[in-house]
């Protein structure tokens, strides 16, 4: 906030400085690459990396991806603004295990309206592809808490389009109807994030959680899509609901807010061996 005051106070300064902007982000986006090594507190009971885990690192990379831009989350904040995560898509080969190395590759894949895409690889260390998801991120005013149109310092970014790893599934999920399992969520300290709200990978966790003892230890979860709608912030309660899709396997997803009724999320998940 005090980099904001400071250039109040000096409008030719403002204008400068989004010049500057301008000219460094005429360029094109490249795909990033980070490196993770798996932490025993981000795997399971068989020693595998947690979907929460790994989409966590999905997100590191994106925004290691971006600071290289000079379009990263705390760019944004200088301006009032920041980073939501609207819908992900992801698809599991295999987890990988405690402590082995992995390499998270990301890119900025295309632009949609107010929409911004994303798409990421997991490899092994000998380049096994473990893993691969699409993203759709918006632009948020963290005062309004409402979503703005994508600056043009953000859209100043020539984005390079390549061949996206999974279809983007743009329709809707179909509602959830039948509730077998549900579960109710108090909204703690550390389930909210850098925006002040829950973190998205809290909202899988709780979705995922909501399954049976029995589905999570006999079978290994291998696709989900998820819709993030609305923030629920601290001291609020989330119910979590799940139930069987019509397609074998699969699974709907919905929480929502006890306070105000709101839906928050909606997923669809695949399990396989």
């Amino acid at each position: 906030m005090l980099f904001l005051y400071r250039y109040l106070l000096a409008p030719s300064l403002i204008l400068a400085y989004l010049a500057t902007r301008t000219i460094l982000h005429a360029m094109k986006s490249v795909t990033g690459q980070s490196e993770f090594t798996v932490r025993s507190t981000e795997t399971d009971q068989n020693g595998q990396a947690t979907l929460p885990a790994l989409v966590g690192y999905m997100q590191e990379a994106a925004w290691d991806n971006t600071a290289t831009m000079g379009i990263s989350m705390y760019e944004l904040l200088e301006q009032g603004l920041t980073w939501v995560l609207q819908r992900m898509r992801v698809e599991m080969f295999r987890y990988p295990r405690h402590r082995e190395k992995i390499t998270v590759e990301t890119w900025a894949s295309g632009r949609e309206r107010v929409f911004l895409h994303r798409d990421f690889r997991v490899y092994s260390a000998d380049r096994e592809l473990l893993g691969q998801a699409t993203s759709v991120w918006l632009v948020m005013d963290v005062v309004k808490r409402q979503m703005v149109s994508v600056p043009d310092f953000i859209t100043a970014v020539e984005v390079v389009p390549g061949e996206e790893p999974l279809p983007f599934a743009k329709g809707k999920l179909p509602q959830l109807e039948e509730i077998r399992y549900e579960e109710q969520m108090p909204v703690r300290w550390h389930d909210i994030d850098l925006n002040r709200h829950v973190t998205n990978t809290r909202y899988l966790q709780w979705a995922l959680e909501t399954l049976s003892t029995e589905i999570l230890t006999t079978q290994q979860l291998r696709e989900i899509d998820i819709i993030f709608k609305a923030e629920s912030t601290l001291g609020d309660t989330v119910l979590a609901t799940a139930g069987p899709a019509e397609e074998a396997d699969m699974f709907l997803h919905k929480l929502t807010s006890i306070e105000s009724g709101k839906e928050l999320v909606q997923a669809r998940t695949k399990f396989g061996s």
